[in-house]
C-alpha cells in the first residue's frame, strides 16, 4: 500500500469515528470535492454531501433560510442521524446535505442558460418574505470589487515580466472608472427596499451551483444574502457574456431584469470585476495553464469587452 493511501485511509477513519462519535453518522466511504467538501457514502449506501464552514453565522442564517422557506429547487442542510444541525471541531462546523447525482450546468449551452434563468427566478420567487432573525450584513457589492482591485493591482509584476504592461493599465483604469459611476448609482434605497421586502439572493451563481437531474437544483448557499435580486443577475450576466461573445442584444434577450432597472444592471455588470475574479483564481490555483497563454488569451477577450462596453454606453446614452 502507497503512503498517500494510507493517508488517505487515514483520514477517513479519524473522520468516520469523528462523524459517528458526535453525529451518529456511519460512513463507509469518503471522497473530497473540494478543501471543504466531501462527498460521504453510508455503509448503507445513501450519499451526502458534507461541509465543513469557519463562521457560525453562516450556518445559522442558512439553517433559520431553510426552516422558514420551500422550495423545490434548493437542496437544504439535513439534520445528523442524532438530530444536531452541526457538527463541532476546535475552529470548523460540519454540515450534511443529501446528494443530488447529477450534472453542473454548462453556460456554453443556451438550453443551460434558460434552465438556470428558470431555477433562479423561481428561488427568487419562493425566497421572497422568508425573514431570518439576523441577516448578516454584507458590503455593498462594489466595494467588495473595489477591494478585489486593489488585490489586482499587486500583481502588476506578472503582466510587466510576460509583456503585458499595457492590458494591465487598461483593465485597472476601466475598472476604476467604471467603479466610479456605478458607486454613484441608489443602491442603498435598493438594499433597504429588499430589507423591507425580505429579497434573498443566491450569491454565487456559478454554472457549478447548478446540478441537473430530472430538474435543477441548486446548491451552496455559503453567500446567501437579504439583498436585490439584480445582484444575482449583476454576477449572471458577466457569466453569460463569455459565451455570447459580448453580444449585449443577445444577453438582452434573457430578460433577466425589468426594463426600469436597465440602467443600473448594465453599468454594474460592465465593471470587469470577473476579470479580477477569475485572474486571482487563476493566481491561487494549480492551473496548468503557462501564464503567457492565460494573458494572451485575456488581452482576446478583454478587447472584445471593451467594444461590448462602447456598445452598452451607446445604448443608454438611447434611453437615458
Amino acid at each position: 500500500m502507497s503512503s498517500n493511501s494510507s493517508r488517505d485511509e487515514l483520514k477517513t477513519n479519524r473522520l468516520s469515528s469523528f462523524l459517528y462519535r458526535e453525529g451518529k453518522l456511519r460512513i463507509a466511504k469518503a471522497a473530497p470535492i473540494k478543501s471543504t467538501v466531501i462527498l460521504v457514502e453510508t455503509e448503507t449506501g445513501s450519499k451526502f454531501i458534507l461541509k465543513k464552514h469557519s463562521k457560525k453565522v453562516v450556518v445559522d442564517q442558512q439553517w433559520e433560510f431553510f426552516a422558514n422557506g420551500r422550495s423545490s429547487v434548493v437542496i437544504p442542510f439535513i439534520r445528523f442521524p442524532n438530530g444536531k444541525k452541526f457538527l463541532v471541531t476546535s475552529e470548523h462546523y460540519w454540515t450534511i446535505a443529501p446528494f443530488v447525482e447529477g450534472i453542473k450546468l454548462n453556460y456554453g449551452l443556451i438550453s443551460d442558460r434558460k434552465a438556470c434563468i428558470t431555477t433562479l427566478r423561481s428561488f427568487h420567487d419562493n425566497a421572497q418574505g422568508i425573514k431570518v432573525s439576523n441577516p448578516i450584513k454584507r458590503k455593498l457589492f462594489y466595494n467588495r470589487w473595489y477591494n478585489r482591485l486593489q488585490s489586482f493591482k499587486r500583481t502588476n509584476e506578472y503582466f510587466v515580466k510576460n509583456g503585458f504592461e499595457s492590458l494591465f493599465t487598461d483593465i485597472v483604469q476601466t475598472t476604476e472608472t467604471q467603479l466610479l459611476i456605478v458607486s454613484e448609482l441608489p443602491w442603498r434605497k435598493l438594499e433597504q427596499k429588499a430589507e423591507q421586502q425580505h429579497s434573498w439572493i443566491h450569491g454565487d451563481v456559478a454554472s457549478h451551483n447548478f446540478i441537473r437531474n430530472n430538474n435543477i437544483y441548486l446548491i451552496d448557499f455559503d453567500l446567501l444574502a437579504q439583498s436585490p435580486i439584480i445582484y444575482d443577475y449583476i454576477q449572471l450576466a458577466q457569466r453569460f457574456l463569455p459565451h455570447l461573445d459580448w453580444d449585449l442584444e443577445a444577453l438582452l434577450a434573457y430578460q433577466m431584469v425589468e426594463e426600469n432597472q436597465f440602467k443600473n444592471w448594465i453599468l454594474a455588470m460592465a465593471v470587469p470585476s470577473d476579470v479580477l475574479r477569475e485572474w486571482l483564481h487563476y493566481l491561487s490555483g494549480s492551473s496548468p495553464m503557462p501564464i503567457h497563454h492565460y494573458l494572451t488569451d485575456m488581452e482576446k477577450e478583454w478587447i472584445k469587452r471593451q467594444e461590448f462596453l462602447k456598445n452598452a454606453k451607446s445604448m443608454l446614452k438611447l434611453y437615458y
